[in-house]
């Protein structure tokens, strides 16, 4: 994504500084790389994001026999 803004950077920056009648304005492009949300879609995923944020949820699981 930073590359499509950078090649679209020129025309961005001249109608804003001719909008704004602003010809100091600069563009500055930082990218921020952390790693992306993982989403659970299969229900074992599901269930050992539920088990992260809740412990207890093995426990549930086991007294009652359940499976995933």
């Amino acid at each position: 994504m930073k590359t499509q803004l950078e090649k679209g950077k020129p025309k961005l920056l001249k109608f804003l500084r001719e909008k704004l009648n602003n010809y100091g304005i600069q563009l500055n492009i930082i990218v921020n790389e952390t790693v992306e949300k993982k989403f659970a879609y299969t229900p074992q995923e599901k269930y050992d994001k539920l088990k992260e944020k809740n412990p207890l949820i093995e426990k549930l699981k086991n007294t009652f026999g359940l499976d995933v």
